[in-house]
């Protein structure tokens, strides 16, 4: 009986062991994508540009009205078509309004910027509601820029510096970009023997707390 059952546990056995890692291996890669993801950037205005139904910009004594309705853009007060052309091309870049970063902070500290703001952006969505964000003045790597929540005193948002790009833009009627000087600064500040990315960090302000406590 014993020799019988032999050649049938030489069969069964690893097959048995494959089946067993096989569902091992399902259970791991289900757990591996159900795994929850990283949290998302931090919202400082929800309003995607199908909600928009009015935008304003303000900077120092220029100020720029745009009018959204039915998917299209159209120029008010102090805009262009040249300003809506560019409305048009960096809207998903700015609504809704992302940070990168937010931290608990006094929005009064002269350090931000936006006691007395570069610009100011008010938004009217299609329910009425105003919503109002001030943008102040760059990080301390340059990498991003201060940002207000009207009505949060108490929070301070981080977006990139391409985002106040596209705001100046808007306000001056004319393509702004900041001059691209990663690559010197790649070459210049990034150790050898650090595998982390150094553009990575300065853009993320994720090098540690700057010089007189600023985050």
């Amino acid at each position: 009986m014993t020799a019988r059952l032999a050649p049938v546990l030489r069969i069964t056995v690893p097959a048995l062991c494959m089946a067993l890692g096989l569902a091992g291996a399902a259970g791991l890669s289900r757990a591996m994508t159900t795994r929850k993801r990283s949290a998302p950037p931090a919202t400082v205005l929800a309003v995607g540009p199908a909600a928009v139904r009015h935008l304003t910009l303000a900077s120092n004594d220029r100020r720029v009205e745009l009018a959204h309705a039915d998917g299209f853009w159209s120029a008010g007060a102090g805009a262009s078509v040249v300003t809506v052309g560019l409305m048009s091309e960096v809207e998903g870049r700015l609504l809704p309004l992302q940070a990168y970063r937010s931290l608990s902070a006094d929005t009064s500290s002269p350090e931000y910027g936006l006691v007395d703001p570069e610009i100011t952006l008010r938004v009217t969505d299609t329910d009425g509601q105003d919503h109002e964000v001030a943008l102040g003045r760059p990080t301390f790597t340059n990498g991003g820029v201060y940002v207000e929540r009207r009505g949060d005193p108490g929070r301070v948002y981080l977006v990139p510096r391409r985002m106040m790009d596209d705001l100046r833009s808007l306000v001056a009627g004319r393509r702004i970009d900041t001059p691209d000087d990663l690559a010197t600064k790649v070459r210049d500040n990034a150790p050898r023997d650090d595998g982390t990315s150094w553009w990575l960090r300065q853009a993320l302000d994720a090098g540690g707390t700057p010089p007189g406590d600023r985050p």
